[in-house]
């Protein structure tokens, strides 16, 4: 720096400036916490010149292993130690490069890994595996023949025979009309099968209902032939003995077919046709009414099931129901058939409905028939049978409901009959139960909590208060509600009744905290049936809450607005975002809030509640003694505690009722707190004037959250208490001047030692000069660094007048000068405004200064309207020195009034270009001559006479004209064009007896044909020529 300053100071400067670049443009640290990392940058010049500099930072932690350098490059090494920065955390700012070739910022960007876990983005709960359907297995085949078709109607017509028979003998139609429906179902079955053995004797049986004997006869007599009925079908055989027993009508036929029926029946008693026939043949079966029934059970045990069975069985039991022992498989069936073709009777159903109570399982069946005897038979016995019935299937759904209550309305005799009637009772039932119902209950405790919550609700909504069975209950409604609140249960029903009908204010403190605890119950409702459990959290408490879905609900406390939910799959996976909930509260009850409020005291989830249940408190008058018992319960989390010790302290701070440290506000591990905390926690230590423990907190966490005004605090009085080394306070005085927040201790305190760009220094002395601070080192380094980097030159021009008025450095002070006056006369920069003033006063006491400061200010006066007598005497001054040095100006020519040497022709016309002195320059003209046609183009090169500034001087008589341009060329050999520039004297030149004022009044005289003034001015002309060259005569060498 100082070699620059003495070349400013003589007039020596560089022309054009070198830049800087960095590698890289900007420095990314990234590292684990406590670790460090090594690097380095390089800062090169644009060009081949060498630069020199010095770099600056404040960055904590940084180490530069060279903080100077002079080379055209030059690698800077680095060491950087995370120290103080946590995890997750990150540093922003930047390194000065204060060099010859200007001012650069080098951004430096410092991010800590964290090391906590990465927080897995949550995925959405996949879709449910929809359960395969069992695949069912084809046999290889011919497919929906021909012939199954066949088959399939066969077997139809066989079956509708079985369904017109059935039909005929219970008279739901006539002989008549099932003779032409069986002839039908014949012919079909014939036509169907020609080659079939069993279809013909179907056929035959069919033309004896018709009368058609002979016809049947042949197709008989044509078996007997043949002997087809001897053959392995049974069916067939069994068919022909029964046709052949009807077409011949003798006894000995049809003992003989009897007796060989009974042989089949023997080796096939499952054998429905073989049974039917045998029971229509055999006398002895149509006589005893016991064995006939008990053959047609037997059939339905061997698996038959046919309406002709149940017809003959009903038979049977219509004529002696003595017959009918159990109501099992078989009698269901039968009474079933009765019942639905009209035949039940109302004895049947009587002694049907007693064996009901012996049925041990439901089915659709026994519930059908003993409804249909409800219906043929209504009493209590029969409306007894279909509640038991529905109590073996433990049905309570809105059927089941509506049997249950006309029992209870018949008051049947049926076990469990109350108990199902609760149990089934509908949610819309809107009207007081009955009784007897109520009486019941009243003695037997057989009901679930649910069942209860219902019976007392109940009363509650549709009884009358007052009445002998509404003050019966009230003892047992209150044992009741103080059981389910003790074991805290909640629903929709039991919250109503909490609220309705709970004695609140006779509560021990056991139930009164229950009370609490259930009044923050919340019903969450998800529909996703593999959603387990839900799990709640809050950051202000250490345990979570799990609870277990049921039917998909759950009951879970709900105490601020920023509770956690997270549900929990069968497979342990959590959502919290991706799979829908519902949440509702179901008891609001202001009393037993404002009561728990009042009694209960430590209560956590009440405490909570009251200070953070509206969203994130502020301490006021009405919740500080909650914050205090909440820091004090030892349920709380530690970051929650630590958070209300800090609002504690400055809630108490500010409120003037801690003059003290207290002890139980005081934080033993600050170091875990939040940035954001620990400068809180600072801030309260330096209002209770804690100032030492403030401080070692500050440095050994390196917090830069503290509010400034606070830290401002601290620092003042470290430093008029001297309780800490004033170099330690540099950094932190730093970091509240950048805030803005400074006094005149932190700017004395900075001036020593802080090290800045240039606009951060001239900002501390303007902070400085706002307390009328004399401040010569600032002021010099100001100066000094803004010359070296040749930037901010103007706005430190407050600064140069500071330290001229004081009398400062000279040297400091010409140099500054010097390069002012060089920026603006060679470079054509702006200035200042007052640098002319200072110009003019080191000059008028003869300070010396380069010439460029001196063309400077003589060009500035050549602006100028009016002069002072002060300034006419500087440029007579200075315009006689310039005259010594041969150097003519443009600026000159309106100086040249003020000049004592008043008969001096102004006769020269110059021409300026200014850029860098190292590029080659070239003016191109061309002269106008009068009385010339063709003119000359004319090149020339040109050299600098002051730095960058190109002239060249022309005489131009009256009426002649010049055109020029200018053509810069520069190193590397591109080259620049200036626009054409015309000037023409026209200048009449009136007085001056000079050669040149002679000459441009001829020339104006011969323009304007003024013959004999020419003549008299060209003879006067001629004389004096011939005088001087008689007086005035060149000596010979």
């Amino acid at each position: 720096m100082k070699e620059k300053i003495i070349d400013f100071s003589n007039g020596v400067f560089e022309y054009c400036q070198t830049s800087l670049k960095t590698e890289p443009q900007e420095l990314v640290l990234e590292l684990e916490a406590g670790k460090s990392v090594q690097g380095s940058f390089i800062v090169s010049s644009c060009d081949e010149r060498r630069v020199k500099g010095i770099l600056y930072h404040r960055i904590p932690g940084l180490t530069l292993k060279g903080d100077s350098f002079f080379a055209r490059a030059a690698r800077i090494e680095f060491t950087f130690e995370a120290g103080r920065l946590r995890a997750g955390e990150g540093l922003e700012d930047r390194i000065w490069l204060e060099t010859s070739a200007g001012e650069y910022e080098l951004p430096v960007q410092v991010r800590i890994r964290g090391r906590q876990e990465e927080v897995k983005e949550e995925l959405p709960l996949p879709p449910a595996e929809e359960p395969e359907e069992p695949k069912e297995s084809f046999r290889k085949g011919p497919g929906r023949s021909e012939a199954w078709i066949a088959k399939r109607r066969q077997s139809s017509a066989i079956v509708g025979i079985q369904l017109v028979l059935e039909q005929e003998r219970r008279n739901g139609c006539t002989k008549e009309e099932a003779d032409v429906r069986l002839r039908e179902l014949a012919d079909a079955l014939v036509e169907a099968d020609p080659e079939s053995s069993l279809y013909p004797l179907l056929d035959a049986m069919v033309m004896l209902r018709e009368e058609r004997r002979e016809e049947a006869g042949w197709i008989l007599r044509k078996y007997e032939r043949t002997r087809l009925f001897q053959q392995r079908d049974r069916k067939v055989s069994a068919v022909f003995l029964y046709v052949n027993s009807r077409f011949r009508q003798d006894e000995e036929v049809t003992a003989s077919c009897v007796a060989q029926l009974q042989k089949m029946y023997q080796k096939h008693p499952e054998d429905g046709l073989i049974t039917a026939f045998l029971l229509e043949l055999d006398p002895k079966l149509k006589k005893n009414a016991r064995t006939r029934y008990m053959v047609l059970e037997r059939q339905f045990r061997a698996g038959t099931r046919n309406r002709l069975l149940y017809q003959e069985a009903w038979k049977l039991l219509r004529e002696d129901m003595a017959l009918f022992t159990r109501l099992d498989g078989f009698t269901l069936q039968i009474f079933g058939w009765a019942a639905d073709h009209g035949f039940l009777t109302a004895e049947a159903a009587q002694i049907i409905a007693a064996q009901a109570a012996r049925l041990k399982n439901w089915s659709l069946l026994a519930a059908g028939l003993l409804k249909a005897c409800y219906q043929v038979s209504p009493s209590r016995e029969t409306a007894g049978a279909v509640c038991s019935v529905y109590i073996r299937g433990h049905r309570m759904d809105s059927d089941a409901f509506v049997w249950y209550k006309k029992g209870v309305e018949l008051d049947a005799k049926i076990t469990n009959l109350y108990e199902y009637f609760m149990y089934a009772l509908p949610e819309n039932y809107n009207q007081l139960l009955p009784r007897q119902v109520f009486l019941y209950f009243q003695y037997h405790n057989t009901l679930t909590n649910r069942q209860k919550t219902a019976l007392f609700c109940n009363l509650i909504r549709y009884g009358k208060q007052g009445e002998e069975l509404y003050e019966s209950y009230r003892r047992q409604l209150q044992e009741f509600l103080r059981k389910q609140l003790r074991e805290r249960r909640l629903n929709e029903d039991l919250a109503w009744l909490y609220g309705k009908c709970l004695l609140a204010e006779t509560l021990e403190e056991d139930l009164l905290e229950a009370l609490a605890d259930v009044l923050f119950l919340r019903k969450l409702t998800c529909r996703e049936k593999r959603i387990r459990q839900a799990e709640v959290s809050y950051e202000q408490l250490e345990q979570k809450v799990t609870v277990p879905l049921a039917s998909g609900c759950a009951w879970i406390p709900v105490y601020t607005p920023g509770a956690r939910i997270v549900l929990l799959d069968e497979y342990g996976n959590r959502y919290e975002k991706t799979v829908p909930y519902d949440l509702k509260r179901v008891m609001i009850e202001p009393g037993f809030l404002q009561l728990c409020t009042v009694r209960l005291k430590e209560h956590l989830g009440l405490n909570l509640y009251l200070l953070d249940g509206k969203g994130r408190h502020r301490l006021k008058e009405d919740n500080v003694e909650l914050a205090w018992k909440l820091m004090a319960d030892g349920r709380i989390s530690e970051d929650y505690r630590r958070r209300l010790q800090l609002e504690l302290l400055d809630y108490e701070r500010r409120h003037h009722r801690l003059e003290q440290m207290d002890e139980r506000l005081r934080i033993p591990d600050p170091d875990v707190l939040t940035r954001k905390d620990q400068a809180a926690y600072i801030e309260a230590l330096t209002g209770l004037r804690q100032d030492e423990e403030a401080f070692a907190l500050l440095k050994k966490t390196g917090c830069r959250e503290v509010e400034p005004k606070s830290l401002l605090r601290l620092l003042q009085r470290l430093m008029t208490e001297e309780k800490a080394d004033r170099e330690a306070l540099v950094p932190y005085a730093c970091q509240v001047f950048e805030k803005g927040v400074y006094t005149e201790k932190i700017i004395e305190l900075l001036t020593g030692a802080y090290q800045g760009s240039t606009m951060e220094l001239l900002a501390l002395w303007k902070a400085g000069n706002t307390f009328g601070m004399s401040l010569p080192e600032l002021e010099e380094q100001i100066l000094v660094q803004a010359l070296f980097t040749r930037r901010y030159v103007n706005e430190v021009f407050p600064v140069y007048l500071s330290m001229d008025d004081r009398g400062g450095d000279s040297v400091i002070g010409t140099a500054y000068l010097n390069y002012l006056g060089w920026l603006d006369f060679v470079k054509g920069a702006e200035v200042p405004e007052g640098l002319f003033d200072s110009l003019e006063h080191h000059l008028l006491w003869e300070d010396r200064l380069a010439e460029t400061s001196v063309l400077s200010y003589l060009k500035q006066l050549s602006v100028l309207l009016l002069l002072t007598d002060i300034q006419k005497r500087l440029v007579q001054k200075l315009l006689g020195e310039q005259e010594t040095r041969r150097r003519r100006f443009a600026f000159v020519r309106q100086l040249l009034p003020y000049v004592e040497e008043k008969g001096r022709p102004n006769d020269q016309r110059i021409v300026e270009y200014r850029c860098d002195p190292g590029h080659k320059v070239v003016i191109h003209y061309v002269l106008e001559y009068h009385g010339k046609k063709t003119f000359d183009y004319v090149t020339e090169c040109l050299y600098p006479v002051c730095g960058g500034v190109f002239t060249k001087a022309f005489v131009l008589f009256y009426g002649e004209r010049l055109t020029w341009f200018f053509t810069e060329t520069a190193e590397d050999g591109t080259e620049r064009s200036t626009e054409c520039h015309t000037i023409e004297n026209r200048e009449e030149h009136m007085e001056g007896d000079s050669r040149y004022h002679r000459l441009c009044r001829m020339q104006r005289a011969l323009d304007y044909q003024q013959e004999r003034s020419l003549k008299r001015m060209m003879a006067e002309y001629e004389e004096l020529t011939e005088l001087v060259e008689e007086q005035f005569c060149i000596r010979q060498g």
